[in-house]
């Protein structure tokens, strides 16, 4: 079955390769070196005979294939080279029915010429089917018309046999030698084209990692910065993600959200964490780090770094092709201030309608902001933090993410832990 498989393959190829107009000048030499080595044969053929007529004809022959032979790998056309090979195959058929009779010349021979340029002009497609259909005739009337022409040398039954079995035998391994070595080289030209696809494939791979880790270590160095602004230290973005990507894993372990909570949706989520109070960047300092309770235009200021940091992620990472990743850090940053009960900001969006990377957002980041030290106000403990949580459970946050946070409770103790001593 799989040798079957892979011949059937390779006949594919070749057939493909046949019609491919990129292995039109393959096609072309072959063709040329197959006319050139079968009249170089009969040239030692009608020496032998002592038919002259055809031996100088064959001298031609063999001089305008060798010819050919030399200039067509550096045609741009083949055009004219068809038309002298055309003809001479014509002189050629014409020539050996008159010499040695009917039953002798090979007509075949006409009707391949009248394929050729089918496959071999780029540009002549209405001339290539009219040489198609104009030796297709000419077969067909000397086929017609063969048995009744008689030979004019006189040569011996047995050797006219011999002539016949060698032109068959001669033709028939010219013929599939060149099949073989066009096939040989469509198979070489293939495999070098997949080994370069391959290559440039593992380059560019390479470089759009690189780029990744470029593009990663600017958007931790960026957020850092904007944490470093609002908070005394920049493990916040650290810690949060850590949270945010143990969330997630432990709900689809769970069972819960497995259609959105994929193997390749969960490390977006965790790389677009980092990117949550981006927005923040535009919020004055005098709003930000203001050591007491913040007035209701402060308030209203503070609000907008999510609006401000959802364009913010469309403007610096729009160009981006993983347009799954630039979607999810947009969600998290615009939508992670929302409540589930949707008195939370900018969109007043409740339950299911926030979606569900800023709802698991919204959980880690209120939780780290409790336990760190900011300034405004000291540090919960812990068990004060994880209380909150869960008593907001239903009006602030998602209820089923809440109880798969609790039930993460000694991981999220030891990676807050991890950070802090």
């Amino acid at each position: 079955m799989a040798e079957k498989s892979l011949i059937l393959n390779f006949l594919k190829k070749v057939k493909v390769a046949f019609l491919d107009f990129r292995y039109a000048r393959i096609l072309m030499i072959i063709s040329i070196d197959f006319a050139f080595v079968y009249h170089l044969t009969f040239l030692f053929i009608f020496k032998y005979l002592n038919i002259m007529p055809l031996f100088y004809h064959n001298i031609v022959s063999v001089s305008l294939f060798l010819t050919l032979a030399i200039i067509v790998p550096r045609l741009e056309s083949y055009t004219l080279a068809y038309f002298l090979t055309f003809v001479e195959v014509l002189i050629h058929q014409i020539a050996a029915e008159w010499f040695l009779g009917g039953l002798t010349a090979f007509h075949f021979f006409i009707w391949l010429v009248g394929i050729l340029p089918i496959l071999t002009f780029r540009k002549h497609f209405r001339l290539a089917v009219f040489y198609g259909v104009l030796t297709s005739l000419i077969f067909a009337v000397m086929e017609s018309i063969s048995p009744s022409i008689q030979a004019k040398v006189e040569i011996s039954p047995m050797l006219l046999k011999g002539i016949r079995v060698s032109n068959i035998f001669l033709s028939a391994c010219l013929i599939l030698t060149g099949l073989l070595i066009f096939a040989f080289i469509v198979w070489n030209i293939e495999k070098n084209l997949q080994i370069q696809v391959a290559r440039k494939t593992h380059e560019i791979e390479n470089k759009n990692k690189k780029i990744t880790r470029i593009q990663n270590h600017i958007i931790i160095s960026l957020s850092d910065l904007v944490e470093n602004r609002d908070t005394d230290t920049g493990a916040h973005i650290q810690r949060t993600s850590d949270y945010v990507d143990l969330i997630a894993k432990e709900a689809a372990k769970m069972g819960y959200f497995t259609e959105i909570l994929t193997e390749k949706y969960i490390p977006l989520i965790k790389k677009a964490a980092p990117m949550h109070d981006i927005g923040k960047i535009t919020v004055s300092d005098r709003v930000l780090k203001k050591p007491a309770k913040l007035t209701a235009e402060e308030f209203e200021e503070i609000k907008k770094h999510t609006t401000a940091g959802g364009e913010i992620i469309y403007e610096v990472l729009g160009i981006s092709d993983d347009r799954e990743y630039v979607l999810t850090a947009h969600d998290v940053a615009l939508y992670h201030h929302e409540r589930w009960n949707g008195s939370g900001y900018p969109k007043g969006l409740s339950g299911e309608q926030i979606p569900l990377c800023a709802r698991i957002m919204a959980i880690a980041d209120v939780f780290d902001a409790l336990v760190s030290k900011r300034c405004y106000k000291e540090p919960m403990s812990l068990d004060e933090a994880f209380d909150f949580i869960e008593q907001n459970a239903g009006s602030q946050f998602d209820p089923v993410l809440v109880n798969v946070f609790l039930n993460c409770r000694q991981q999220i103790t030891q990676i807050f832990k991890s950070y802090t001593q």
